[in-house]
């Protein structure tokens, strides 16, 4: 349709200056269409200007080009379109293109007309024929050709995968400077797949893909590389919202690593549930394990922004919570700690001393410490933010040790943040899918040990310390084992007390209790427990136990509570307790390491066999010092004359030993540096130790030394009991070792080994206990580990790896299955690979 504003425009010359040839616009023989359906003949080859008309209504828009060009691809419908020598104008934007008939008949189909996401219409003029299509003129699919060339010979090393062709904001390279590129538009992408699939040589080395950041919102062109294995397609940033048409999409990809962070999908209702046909083809989503994605999967990282999400609540204006009275959306928690100086289960120690006990339970959900914030989500408990608001002022109390002063960290709210959508955690629902999980069924008990580490509770905490949560628990558990669970463990749990529990009443059948390593701090707070007729109860690692200095008074406090007790603290009270002699003496708690397979245990297992003891020279240096003495009387324990064997077995260990009050110049038994010590040791009879009869005293402990004194029995032989002693002196050798740079070793640098005549008592118990061979021991199952071990290594792997405690869970418990040493190989190969996101390290 003719029009009187399309008048033919100034012949110009386009000149990109790049070497290309120039672009002559001559419009005498153009024909202009203006609000047409169609048009009379196809320009073929020759170029085609596009004026766009917005008459200035954008002008004030903060990117009035890109609303253009968003509409422009809109309307092309997905068919291969380069606009080229975009020019902007302050009433009509122009632009070039060629060869693009699709899209054309798109255009006139609407009218020439297209709606930008302001709303407003914009009409389109095209000239066709306003130039000649000549050699070497610019090409828009040849130059990306080029461009793909050049990304080919340059693979990249991305996210820990070698070989990965990066196309991350393709239309921002620089040689499209002239024309626009769009990888959302499916025809440049399909084009750009196609180029890539046919460069032979070069796509067997592509081991991934990076697509990030490319407005993508259908993958279909990717279906070319189906059914090979690569190792990561990244799709971070994208428009991909069809869960349905990804699927489909990817149906034939496979690849480890797949990336769809902060794309519409992770925001949706459904997600991740919505991946389920892509676990075949994929082992990881944005760094975790495809099975494990629901588990770890939290609306604070898809669906919420807590920027801008919801209402906030702080202390200028409190007053505005009682319009979400009757809410049941989610709120979220925001604590600030900028220097992330509080762990995850510190920080909900110190809030729930602000929560009360008297309203309605409070279910941290989501938790996730993310911009110098700890964060989480709570529903369904207005009386307690209510309490928190207005009570507490928002402020969370941290207790000082050493002072009066409690430091306070202000926090804020945002009320309203999400509705409750399908597949967002309920927490009753997790609690009572956890208690089905820790009851065994056979043996009839309810095993609640650090109950809010269980599986599906990886998103709610559970803090047992609150009263009201605890007595929960324990209803749901009577009403779902009533009269069948017979031992339940709530040990490591942070319990402060069993009292005014009405649900104890209901564990009629109950005959065992653990309630070891909680926070009870007096007998008085489990006196409900009179009302359980108790057979077993075990009270261990609970700060009241240090109340009692003798253990009768400590059975006699229990008892007085349950007077039916037969087993406390797993002591049969029938075998009189407490009257057995103590085995270990340590200045330091931390000196325990020592005592056991870290050092002592393991020196005197070695010291026993002739061809293990010559190991033990790795304990000694140049300068260590080395006596041994023996007062052995041998008439003492052989009234009868002693064979000749056994004096000549006495005798060896009489040849080193240094008497000084028979020699006070006996200087020449003193043996110094480790070769020498070793020739001692080698001469000296293979024994065997009586491990039960050991006691240990450790008597010094820092950073630097260590003394250790133990005393016990061995055998030489079969028919020669003897008594022994052995003072370890220890000192620091090297520091700065391990993984974590954080390990030291030490070197014995003086050693005092005694023999002499057991006690009647010790001739009396010697050996009543013995030991498996060690080839047996080894070919036996390890017995699990217990949950002080368990929480040590954790604790320890935290330390050498710096990860966080869920991470530290993940690796140890659910990959290495509690071996040590394969939790750290696999923190090694994760680390390697770049397995490890920055938010998995403090």
């Amino acid at each position: 349709m003719p029009s009187s504003r399309g008048l033919p425009a100034q012949d110009r010359l386009v000149d990109f200056g790049d070497g290309h040839q120039p672009i002559v616009l001559q419009y005498r023989c153009a024909k202009r269409y203006y609000k047409c359906k169609n048009y009379d003949a196809s320009p073929g080859l020759n170029w085609i200007e596009f004026c766009v008309h917005h008459e200035g209504v954008l002008n004030f828009s903060s990117n009035p080009r890109q609303l253009i060009l968003n509409a422009v691809f809109d309307a092309a419908e997905g068919e291969q379109f380069f606009p080229v020598n975009y020019q902007c104008g302050s009433h009509v934007d122009s632009f070039l293109v060629r060869a693009c008939k699709p899209a054309l008949d798109k255009f006139f189909s609407r009218g020439l007309k297209i709606r930008v996401a302001t709303g407003a219409e914009l009409y389109l003029s095209v000239w066709f024929n306003v130039a000649d299509n000549q050699r070497n003129q610019i090409s828009p699919a040849f130059v990306i050709s080029q461009v793909i060339d050049r990304l080919l010979g340059r693979l990249e090393h991305y996210n820990g995968v070698h070989g990965v062709l990066n196309l991350s904001n393709f239309s921002a390279n620089p040689y499209f400077k002239h024309f626009e590129v769009r990888l959302s538009n499916s025809g440049t992408f399909h084009l750009v797949c196609s180029t890539i699939n046919n460069n032979d040589d070069r796509r067997r080395a592509i081991k991934g893909f990076c697509l990030a950041h490319n407005q993508l919102s259908d993958l279909g062109p990717l279906r070319i590389f189906g059914d090979i294995d690569y190792g990561l397609l990244d799709l971070t940033g994208n428009m991909l919202t069809s869960a349905k048409r990804l699927c489909s999409d990817l149906q034939r990809f496979r690849a480890k690593h797949l990336n769809l962070a902060n794309n519409p999908i992770t925001k949706s209702a459904k997600y991740p549930d919505c991946l389920k046909p892509l676990m075949g083809n994929f082992e990881i989503v944005d760094g975790v394990p495809f099975d494990k994605l629901y588990k770890m999967y939290t609306p604070l990282n898809y669906e919420i922004d807590v920027e801008c999400d919801g209402v906030r609540i702080d202390w200028s204006n409190k007053s505005k919570l009682a319009q979400f009275k009757d809410s049941k959306d989610w709120h979220a928690f925001l604590i600030p700690d900028p220097e992330h100086e509080f762990a995850r289960e510190d920080l909900f120690d110190y809030f729930f001393i602000l929560v009360s006990s008297e309203l309605s339970e409070f279910y941290p959900c989501y938790y996730k410490y993310d911009g110098g914030e700890h964060r989480f989500l709570v529903r369904d408990c207005y009386d307690q933010i209510e309490h928190l608001v207005h009570n507490c002022n928002l402020e969370m109390k941290i207790p000082q040790l050493n002072s009066n002063y409690q430091r306070s960290i202000a926090y804020y709210l945002r009320m309203n943040v999400s509705t409750l959508k399908q597949g967002h955690v309920e927490p009753k629902q997790c609690i009572e899918e956890a208690l089905q999980k820790r009851f065994n069924a056979i043996n009839r008990v309810l095993n609640l040990d650090q109950f809010h580490n269980t599986d599906v509770l990886e998103n709610v905490h559970v803090c047992m310390t609150s009263a009201k949560i605890l007595n929960s628990i324990l209803r749901m558990a009577s009403r779902k084992f009533l009269g069948n669970c017979v031992d339940l463990r709530l040990c490591n749990n942070k319990i402060l007390g069993l009292n005014n529990l009405r649900t104890l009443s209901l564990l009629n059948g109950l005959q065992a209790l653990d309630l070891g390593q909680n926070w009870i701090d007096d007998m008085s707070a489990i006196s409900a427990l009179g009302e359980v007729p108790l057979k077993s109860l075990r009270l261990h690692g609970n700060s009241l136990c240090r109340k009692y200095s003798l253990p009768s008074a400590y059975i006699r406090a229990a008892k007085e509570i349950c007077p039916g007790l037969q087993r406390l603290d797993d002591v049969d009270l029938s075998s009189r307790p407490g009257l057995a002699t103590q085995k270990d003496f340590l200045c330091d708690p931390a000196a325990y390491e020592l005592t056991g397979d870290l050092f002592l245990c393991q020196f005197l297992r070695e010291f026993e066999l002739s061809d293990r003891r010559i190991n033990l020279s790795r304990f000694y240096t140049d300068s260590s010092i080395f006596t041994l003495t023996c007062s052995y009387d041998i008439r003492r324990c052989h009234p009868v004359k002693p064979s000749n064997e056994l004096c000549k077995r006495i005798n060896k260990y009489n040849y080193f030993s240094r008497n000084l009050l028979k020699n006070s110049r006996d200087t020449c038994r003193v043996h110094v540096g480790s070769h020498d010590i070793m020739l001692v040791l080698m001469q000296l009879p293979e024994v065997t130790h009586d491990y039960v009869s050991l006691q240990t005293d450790v008597m010094h402990y820092d950073d630097q030394m260590a003394i250790i004194y133990v005393n016990g029995v061995l055998h030489d032989g079969s028919d020669l009991l003897l008594a022994f002693s052995r003072q370890f002196v220890l000192k620091v050798d090297a520091t700065g070792l391990g993984i974590g740079k954080k390990a030291r070793s030490m070197k014995i640098i003086n050693e005092r080994f005694n023999i002499m005549n057991p006690s009647p008592k010790q001739q009396r118990d010697a050996f009543k206990f013995v030991e498996l061979p060690m080839d047996q021991e080894l070919s036996m199952p390890e017995a699990e580990d217990t949950v002080d071990v368990k929480e040590h290594k954790l604790y320890i792997f935290q330390e050498i790896t710096g990860l966080r405690p869920k991470w530290c869970t993940r690796i140890v418990q659910e990959e290495a299955n509690w071996d040590f040493q394969l939790a750290l190989e696999q923190f090694l190969r994760m680390e390697t690979a770049n397995e490890l996101p920055d938010d998995a390290f403090l």
